[in-house]
């Protein structure tokens, strides 16, 4: 069982704890941390990885980790699940008209029979992000979690690519075929986007096309990468950039790169 981080988490005190779990049609995992000072306690990555096609293996697996492991049972002072998806806009929030959310995402996207269509309100922008999920996965999780909060990642993302210290600063995230883009300038977000990318310079090429859109000078920005992305990938970014970073949270840090390219988001309080 792939634990990545394990402080022997007591059960009965799991009303002091926050449950922070990480899901979409590749994976499933999950982490445990105090609530008031954010320390990690817990955090555990997949053993399966099923193509997005298999999704009955997922959520068998899923059911079964749950039974498995006593602490995804339990009740938490937070539970939260950030689903990662790329089916998402991004409108301001006086341009948003509730129930024309789907209308909206079918111009964008193929909305599969069995996704719903959920909408989120950033408040630091003022803005609404408007997301498809599975709803099998998440009506599997709420059996065990029934009170949890969901989040789309880009919200995460969203929220706290802006604190960052970097004036100029590029979110880039590559997991499989699919490539999440966000741009902030200061404490300004100027662009959110997810794009199709079968191979990662497909995925680079998106970048530089961000970067000349936002009309940024390479030399001062920072680009915070996260997901599936090899060494040589990370090298590639930095021939055109002068800062690569980790998307991590610097108050919780991860024992190795794989885990802060893969699990960082889970470290973050929602």
């Amino acid at each position: 069982m792939p634990i990545i981080v394990n402080s022997q988490p007591q059960l009965e005190k799991t009303n002091e704890y926050r449950l922070s779990i990480q899901a979409d049609l590749n994976g499933f995992s999950f982490s445990v941390s105090h609530t008031e000072d954010n320390q990690l306690i817990f955090l555990y990555g997949p053993d399966f990885n099923p193509s997005q096609e298999d999704e009955y293996t997922l959520l068998r697996n899923t059911d079964s980790l749950f039974e498995s492991m006593p602490l995804l049972r339990q009740e938490y002072n937070n539970t939260t699940l950030l689903y990662n998806t790329h089916k998402f806009t991004c409108i301001p929030k006086q341009m948003h008209k509730s129930g024309e959310e789907l209308t909206i995402l079918n111009r964008l996207f193929h909305i599969e029979d069995l996704e719903e269509i959920n909408t989120i309100t950033l408040e630091e922008e003022d803005m609404v992000i408007i997301y498809a999920a599975n709803s099998t996965l998440i009506n599997k999780i709420k059996d065990y979690q029934p009170k949890i909060k969901i989040y789309p990642s880009v919200f995460l993302y969203l929220k706290y690519l802006p604190k960052f210290k970097e004036y100029n600063k590029i979110f880039f995230q590559y997991i499989k075929d699919k490539v999440i883009i966000i741009v902030s300038e200061g404490d300004k977000i100027l662009m959110c986007s997810s794009y199709p990318a079968q191979h990662f310079n497909s995925a680079l090429y998106f970048l530089h096309l961000a970067l000349k859109e936002v009309q940024f000078n390479p030399e001062h920005t920072t680009v915070y990468i996260n997901g599936n992305i090899k060494d040589l990938e990370i090298l590639d970014i930095s021939k055109y950039f002068s800062s690569v970073k980790y998307f991590r949270n610097p108050e919780t840090p991860l024992p190795d790169i794989n885990a802060e390219l893969r699990y960082s988001p889970l470290t973050f309080p929602l």
